[in-house]
């Protein structure tokens, strides 16, 4: 009689391991799941926040060049302080991204969370910059910087409005700009090594 009551409490604790690791491994997925579709929302804030920041620091460029009279420095004071809060939000976002995550995508969102850390660093040590020096002159190879800010943030932009399915691959069109932006940039894709 023992055998029997020894066999069905194997039996039973069988049955329990199944549907414990059948039931851990549906909650894992369903984690996942959420963490993906979490990193696209946040794609998509990314790159709403990234349009307007494009849009001001082309309004920022139009007039970085001008005399400085009073309505110039209004303009760029309210032109450099949107760029500035929409790279902080951007930078919020970027936090919450989390590549490990996205699976087979993951060395692509990695590359563009890294590239777009690259780009808020670049701006906060241009704002340095124009508090040391009380002006907002830039020379020729920030303006060239500065644009390939604005070109990134307005393929990121398209990318995610035309609802593409995998947005994020625009990073592999963004090398270029990129490359002007952080000159470490080559050396980063050497190590990802991307298919």
């Amino acid at each position: 009689m023992k055998k029997p009551k020894i066999k069905s409490l194997l039996l039973l604790l069988l049955v329990i391991a199944i549907a414990s690791n059948l039931y851990m491994h549906h909650k894992f997925n369903h984690f996942i799941h959420q963490k993906q579709s979490q990193n696209q929302t946040d794609l998509w804030s990314i790159s709403v926040s990234g349009e307007n920041l494009a849009k001001r620091l082309e309004d920022f460029l139009q007039h970085s060049h001008e005399a400085d009279n009073e309505e110039v420095k209004e303009i760029l004071d309210n032109s450099w302080r949107v760029v500035l809060g929409e790279s902080q939000s951007i930078r919020f976002y970027l936090g919450r991204v989390s590549p490990q995550d996205m699976e087979e995508l993951a060395p692509r969102w990695s590359l563009l969370q890294y590239s777009l850390l690259r780009i808020d660093d670049f701006l906060h040590g241009l704002n340095f910059n124009f508090l040391e020096q009380r002006s907002y002159s830039i020379n020729n190879e920030e303006v060239e910087k500065l644009k390939a800010v604005v070109t990134t943030y307005k393929k990121i932009h398209e990318a995610v409005k035309n609802k593409s399915e995998h947005p994020e691959l625009v990073i592999d069109s963004l090398t270029d700009q990129m490359m002007i932006i952080d000159h470490h940039y080559a050396s980063i894709l050497e190590t990802l090594e991307l298919d």
